[in-house]
């Protein structure tokens, strides 16, 4: 399967394979940037964050993660990450995060409960 990359508000996302129960992914969040705060009814996901630091919410609770971290989010959490800048450096560079989903994966599965670029539907 050949990559397909798909231009968000955020940034962008790679994708390496598609089908109906796995999608394997690269998200390209770029310094600042932040995926809507959202659920999946349909799917979970694993993901695994390979450089920059992000503010990540799962459920409202808020934790920091960068290089090497990961995370499950189940369907139905309520999620979000954001691209902030190290505390060490102070430096804020894109937030690069691998991406399983599993489950019934459909992009139409998002449920956006907010979202910064007005991507929610009424």
């Amino acid at each position: 399967m050949s990559e397909n990359t798909v231009d968000k508000p955020w940034g962008c996302y790679v994708d390496y394979f598609r089908s109906d129960n796995v999608v394997f992914k690269k998200l390209i969040l770029l310094a600042n940037q932040k995926l809507s705060y959202q659920y999946h009814n349909n799917r979970s996901e694993f993901w695994y964050v390979a450089s920059g630091t992000g503010l990540l919410t799962v459920n409202g609770k808020q934790k920091i993660v960068e290089a090497g971290d990961y995370v499950l989010i189940e369907k139905e959490q309520e999620h979000t990450i954001e691209s902030i800048a190290n505390l060490t450096t102070g430096f804020n560079v894109a937030l690069v995060i691998y991406e399983m989903q599993f489950g019934e994966c459909d992009e139409n599965d998002i449920v956006r409960i907010e979202d910064k670029y007005g991507r929610i539907q009424g």
